[in-house]
């Protein structure tokens, strides 16, 4: 399994679930949101509405934010 997980520095719930992904043994790109990717490209790539971050992807399938991983 590969993941991408966009994230931003400061956020308590991006780190949460980056080491719930190494706890699982599941392989993970980081994108920091603001430097890596613009959060309106992030948005676009949602097929919900989005405010937060993490948002997560497994394989290619949208999971949604830490609460839904």
């Amino acid at each position: 399994m590969k993941a991408i997980i966009y994230s931003k520095p400061d956020c308590v719930y991006c780190l949460k679930a980056k080491d719930f992904m190494w706890g699982a043994d599941i392989e993970y790109t980081e994108s920091t949101v603001g430097q890596d990717i613009l959060w309106e490209e992030v948005k676009a790539l949602a097929p919900v509405d989005i405010t937060t971050v993490p948002q997560i992807w497994i394989d290619g399938v949208y999971i949604g934010g830490y609460d839904q991983l």
